[in-house]
């Protein structure tokens, strides 16, 4: 499903880990209040000459000071993991799961991870050596979706400064299943008749390969199912006989014609059709316009 669903204009696993290539520092509103203060206590000890004032100026500068070591250790030899779920639905709420490893010997603060095309976000309060949290995102379009780059920051000690530093994108895409869209559908009856053949959109396959129960006379079952071993020994057209269970087996659904009121309705209803079929055992394919999948069953070909 994963090869045609993904081929409609619009989107599994990512797994980055990183160390900072180069690290940013801002200045926030507590820090510029604070940079502005000691600017001007520095103007007041330079005019006036009181030693009070240059001692505090010298306080002031060095918690500056100490404040910028402590952020950039603090930010020192952590490495970051994104995990995804296996499956991730359109319009569903899913978990991603975060690692974040601390490679130092002092725990790191108020960390948090930050993406901004997927809109992960999770805040660390403390990492001592490792630490696991969850996001839950939603994806309001189904299709590939290719993460931009992760950013870690903190704001640690004072919160006068926000210290980040990026990671670069995974190669890794999310995978985005549509929406499935519950519809009443039908299946034939069993055994099914040549005149009924249940919903217009659900084509059964005879499975090549299924096992023969025995041989009746043909009736105009098709070449597929003439018994060529009984005709070369007998002379006469014989069928195989196969249990309805085979017969009905395998299932391509055709997307054209399904109804809905555009692409994406009859995509999400397809998804629908897929899940409950693949649940009473079929094996499903799917088709659209030139193209189509075979079916299969097993949940590396639903991926």
């Amino acid at each position: 499903m994963k090869r045609l669903f993904s081929k409609f204009p619009l989107l599994g696993k990512i797994k980055s880990h990183c160390s900072p290539k180069g690290e940013r520092v801002k200045i926030n509103l507590g820090g510029k209040i604070y940079i502005g203060f000691t600017l001007l206590v520095g103007f007041a000890a330079v005019n006036t000459g009181n030693n009070i004032l240059y001692i505090l100026l010298s306080f002031l500068l060095a918690l500056m000071g100490i404040s910028g070591l402590l952020s950039r250790y603090n930010l020192k030899g952590l490495k970051v993991s994104v995990i995804p779920p296996e499956e991730v639905w359109c319009c569903k709420e899913t978990p991603f799961g975060i690692r974040l490893l601390n490679r130092k010997r002092l725990p790191a603060f108020l960390v948090e991870v930050l993406e901004g095309k997927l809109g992960l976000k999770k805040l660390f309060p403390m990492v001592e050596k490792t630490e696991e949290g969850q996001a839950v995102l939603n994806f309001p379009k189904r299709g590939i979706y290719r993460p931009t780059s992760v950013v870690v920051k903190s704001t640690f000690p004072f919160g006068l400064f926000e210290r980040s530093f990026s990671i670069p994108p995974p190669k890794e895409e999310i995978l985005v299943f549509p929406k499935p869209l519950e519809f009443p559908f039908s299946l034939p009856p069993s055994p099914p008749l040549r005149e009924q053949k249940g919903e217009q959109f659900l084509k059964f396959v005879t499975e090549t390969g299924a096992a023969v129960e025995g041989v009746k006379e043909y009736a105009g079952e098709g070449f597929r199912r003439i018994h060529w071993k009984a005709f070369a020994r007998l002379g006469e057209l014989y069928a195989k006989e196969v249990s309805d269970e085979e017969l009905l087996r395998r299932v391509i659904i055709d997307l054209e014609k399904i109804e809905g009121k555009d692409l994406e309705e009859k995509i999400s209803k397809a998804t629908y059709a897929i899940l409950k079929l693949k649940k009473l055992g079929y094996a499903v394919g799917i088709k659209y316009g030139d193209r189509e999948i075979p079916p299969a069953a097993g949940n590396e070909h639903f991926k």
